[in-house]
């Protein structure tokens, strides 16, 4: 896969098309369940961390990768504090289903914020939406050798779990497409351009 695949399919396509979706199409009710509150704000920490690891050529820790990202193409690093972003919110949702603290979708700057003198929140509408917009200047920034860097280690990372899983793998049964699921382009596109085969 060459950088304008990536650019093209990965980040403007399932990325922040997905991130759009999900932003766009589900009313926001005040106060009541199923907002996507937190799947929003998860799901943008992990595309930051993905996206950051190309930017420095290498994966590195959620610190170091969102770091790399936010400070390369967010208009407004400073209102997303990386050691808060880590411990209350990435690792609240990923490990806890409930963040460290709120979460909410007011779409309102500054990003993160406290309530009452004690309580933080972080926005998930404030933070999709700089994500999105920070996504043209990712492109921009991205670097061809950081690229093929990143995209190696992605390849050696695959292969190297292919080899471990290796005899699983091979126990799964097949699908046969029939033409009638929505993913199996998304299905062939990995296996074309990440070459996985088992």
């Amino acid at each position: 896969m060459n950088k304008e695949v990536f650019l093209d399919k990965i980040v403007f396509g399932w990325i922040k098309r997905d991130l759009e979706r999900m932003r766009d199409e589900l009313e926001v009710k005040e106060n009541q369940a199923g907002n996507i509150n937190f799947p929003l704000a998860l799901c943008v920490l992990a595309y930051i961390e993905y996206l950051g690891s190309f930017l420095i050529g290498r994966n590195e820790s959620f610190t170091i990768n969102v770091c790399a990202y936010i400070h390369e193409c967010f208009d407004n690093p400073t209102e997303y504090p990386l050691d808060l972003l880590r411990d209350i919110f990435r690792n609240g949702l990923a490990h806890e289903y409930f963040p460290r603290g709120g979460i909410s979708r007011d779409n309102r700057h500054p990003a993160v914020y406290k309530v009452d003198g004690k309580r933080i929140v972080l926005d998930a509408g404030t933070l999709v939406n700089d994500f999105l917009q920070s996504l043209e200047k990712f492109k921009e920034t991205l670097d061809d050798k950081n690229f093929i860097l990143r995209l190696n280690e992605s390849k050696k990372a695959i292969s190297k779990m292919q080899e471990k899983h290796k005899k699983l793998l091979n126990s799964l049964p097949d699908r046969f497409d029939n033409g009638s699921t929505t993913s199996d382009s998304n299905k062939v596109f990995i296996l074309d351009y990440f070459r996985v085969d088992f």
